[in-house]
C-alpha cells in the first residue's frame, strides 16, 4: 500500500513536467514526421522530373561497349584488258584532232588504236563480255562489238570473218573471235591491221584508259 502511494503521490507531485514531456515528445515526433514525408515527397518530384525530361529529349539508354558494325565498302572492279592482238609490230594512236587518212586522202579524228600484225594474225576479246553486234560492210569490214556491261564495248574492225563468233555469245577475255585482215577499206592503204575502238556511255574514249600498252 505504501508503495502504490508512493508512486501515486510521484506522480501528482511530478504531473506538470510529465506532460510538458510528452507534449515535447509528441513534437518531436510530428516534426520527423513532417521531415521524413517531405524528403519522400522531393525524391518523388525529382524522381518525375527527370523521368519527364528523358521523354522530351527522347533520349535513350546507351550502351556505349556494344561494338558497331561499320558499313560494307563498295567493291571497286578494276578492269584491264588484255592485248586484242597477237604479236602487233607497231600501234596508231588514238587521236580526237585531225590527222591525215592516207586511203581517204583527207583529215579526220582517228578515234581508235589501229594494232598491225600479220594478215591472220589471232583476235582476241580485251575483257570478258557478250557479243552484241556481228557485221559486214564494203567500207569498214567486218566488224564485232562486245558489251562488257555498265556502258562500256570494244569493237574490233578489220576482220576477215565474223563465222567465229554469234551475237548473243558470252566470251571470256582472252577468247579469240576473229583474225586480222585488210577488209576495212576506209583505211587499207595501212595494210592488215586491227582497228580497235573503245565505247563508254555512248562515247568513243582512249583504249589505252583500259589497256597496258606496254604489253604489246
Amino acid at each position: 500500500m505504501r508503495s502504490e502511494k508512493s508512486v501515486s503521490g510521484f506522480f501528482k507531485r511530478n504531473a506538470a513536467y510529465i506532460v510538458l514531456a510528452l507534449c515535447v515528445l509528441a513534437i518531436g515526433l510530428s516534426i520527423t514526421l513532417i521531415m521524413v514525408n517531405r524528403s519522400a515527397s522531393l525524391k518523388v518530384a525529382d524522381t518525375a522530373k527527370e523521368q519527364s525530361e528523358t521523354q522530351e529529349t527522347g533520349d535513350a539508354p546507351t550502351t556505349p561497349d556494344e561494338p558497331v558494325d561499320a558499313p560494307d565498302e563498295p567493291v571497286v572492279n578494276i578492269i584491264t584488258f588484255v592485248m586484242p592482238v597477237d604479236a602487233a609490230t607497231a600501234i596508231e594512236d588514238y587521236t580526237e584532232t585531225l590527222a591525215y587518212n592516207s586511203t581517204l586522202k583527207r583529215y579526220e579524228a582517228h578515234k581508235a588504236i589501229d594494232f598491225f600484225a600479220e594478215e591472220g594474225a589471232n583476235v582476241y576479246a580485251a575483257y570478258d563480255g557478250v557479243i552484241s553486234d556481228v557485221s559486214t560492210s564494203l567500207l569498214t569490214g567486218t566488224t564485232i562489238t562486245v558489251n562488257h556491261g555498265d556502258g562500256l564495248y570494244t569493237v574490233y574492225n578489220s576482220l576477215a570473218d565474223g563465222d567465229r563468233v554469234f551475237v548473243g555469245q558470252t566470251v571470256r577475255q582472252g577468247a579469240k573471235i576473229g583474225e586480222v585482215s585488210v577488209s576495212n577499206r576506209q583505211e587499207s592503204a595501212l595494210g592488215a591491221h586491227l582497228h580497235f575502238q573503245v565505247i563508254e556511255n555512248g562515247e568513243s574514249i582512249n583504249p589505252s584508259r583500259y589497256l597496258a600498252l606496254d604489253e604489246k
